[in-house]
């Protein structure tokens, strides 16, 4: 094999994610010792991606490009995505009146071929429903009894689903509400929220639903226990095609990395984090700063520091104030951490004066915690002092408080540099920070991250409560 072709075929390889290799496995009915061992490497890379792919170039050429092409039809075959594209395209032509024969064919033979409920089950069954009313107009009555028989062999499941669909937008209020302003409750919804999900005769799309749903509403409630075996069976609905995509598979790669940061499962947050960021969607960036924040919480700080340099252009491209936010703030933090504290505080302050409404109305807490950071570090006491005044922030910590991911990091530095400045005595400082500890002591997770503040703030103290040394 020539070294470009090598080149191509590593580059392919490369981007191949550990349960996609699974599912290959799984289904492989693989003869040629030479064929199995290319596989094995393949299996081997996708889960050591720091590694270089390295492969035999005396092996015959065509067996590399039969993989490439086997691998990638197999995939497209189960991938939601890629069906769900072709459906609009074909249910376009139909309304349009340009489909060609071809297409039809393929169409019926999927209609004659179906046997259980896929990803996009109710949209598949529109688009035959759109079907129908073509063939109608054309009274091309002999195409009609498979269509019929269709629509009518999978009506209670289409109803099924779409009821469903339903409960799950009421759910979605409720726990969206509930992650917004705590004023409303969702574990009303955490059994049929779990049968739904459990559901076999469901349509993956619902039921993918309700398990993003289950993992907000157990962040809600910190019950991140409760989550493993769910991602669990999740897991295997992957690997055996079920529920497959490559967004929807980088997706959940990034729910494992929030889920094994809230264990303090550092190792596997970072791993699962490197891979949700192989695959460039939507929510690349907002992946891109989760990453970041477990490497930080890893003291991978230079590497941490590398992946947001890397990836500023395409945050300067993202239209969603939310995942842009939370890059500049991981930013922020990754420079401050690499002891580019005041680049950290300058670029901060640019970043404010234009996004000052957005910080406001989104994530104001992350930001103004990185910002504040990198003012600690500078130990510039009245700037934060005054920065914390001009917005408002105690009183938005004090309501910020019930959050699941919430530390007191505003108000220590506030108490802190209150009293450097000479505005309270040692002991009140002392009293609130130790007050405002309290509840966070109760959850694992904030514990660890309290232990990591304290870290912080220690070096501008001469004392620290006695309850937060134990810690």
């Amino acid at each position: 094999m020539s070294e470009k072709k090598r080149e191509r075929f590593t580059e392919f390889t490369s981007s191949l994610l550990p349960h996609e290799v699974a599912y290959l496995d799984k289904i492989q009915k693989l003869k040629d010792p030479e064929n199995i061992w290319i596989l094995g490497r393949i299996r081997h890379y996708s889960n050591h991606p720091s590694e270089s792919c390295v492969f035999d170039p005396l092996i015959d050429k065509r067996k590399y490009s039969y993989l490439k092409k086997w691998i990638t039809s197999k995939l497209e075959a189960i991938d939601a995505d890629h069906f769900f594209f072709w459906m609009a395209e074909i249910d376009k032509k139909i309304m349009t009146d340009a489909i060609n024969p071809d297409e039809e064919k393929a169409l019926l033979s999927m209609i004659n071929k179906f046997k259980d409920t896929s990803y996009y089950f109710v949209r598949f069954y529109e688009l035959v429903q759109n079907y129908r009313y073509y063939l109608l107009i054309r009274m091309r009555y002999n195409y009609l009894k498979p269509i019929a028989a269709f629509l009518e062999t999978w009506k209670a499941s289409y109803q099924h689903s779409k009821n469903i669909s339903q409960e799950l937008h009421e759910a979605t209020m409720d726990i969206v509400d509930q992650y917004a302003s705590f004023n409303k409750e969702s574990r009303q919804w955490e059994t049929r929220l779990i049968q739904i999900f459990r559901d076999e005769r469901l349509d993956g799309l619902n039921r993918y639903y309700a398990i993003v749903r289950l993992t907000f509403m157990y962040y809600n409630y910190k019950e991140y226990d409760k989550l493993i075996e769910l991602y669990n069976h999740l897991d295997q609905l992957i690997i055996e095609g079920l529920i497959y995509s490559k967004r929807i598979l980088v997706n959940y790669y990034a729910n494992r990395v929030l889920l094994h940061a809230r264990h303090n499962e550092l190792e596997q947050a970072v791993f699962y984090g490197k891979l949700s960021i192989r695959f460039k969607g939507a929510d690349y960036i907002f992946y891109v700063a989760n990453l970041c924040a477990v490497l930080l919480r890893s003291n991978k700080n230079q590497e941490a520091l590398k992946l947001m340099q890397e990836n500023l252009s395409e945050m300067k491209n993202t239209i969603s104030p939310h995942n842009r936010i939370g890059f500049a703030s991981y930013y922020i933090q990754s420079l401050t951490k690499n002891t580019k504290a005041q680049q950290a505080l300058s670029y901060a302050r640019t970043f404010l004066e234009l996004n000052r409404n957005d910080i406001l109305i989104f994530r104001w807490h992350l930001f103004f915690t990185s910002m504040l950071q990198a003012m600690f570090q500078l130990e510039k006491y009245a700037d934060i002092l005054k920065t914390i005044k001009k917005y408002d922030l105690l009183k938005l910590d004090t309501e910020h408080r019930k959050r699941a991911g919430h530390l007191p990091a505003i108000t220590w530095y506030y108490e802190v540099s209150s009293y450097k400045e000479c505005l309270i005595d040692e002991s009140a400082m002392l009293a609130t920070i130790s007050d405002t500890a309290h509840n966070v002591l109760l959850d694992a997770h904030k514990s660890k991250l309290l232990k990591e503040l304290i870290v912080e703030i220690k070096p501008h103290l001469s004392k620290i409560p006695y309850e937060l040394t134990l810690l």
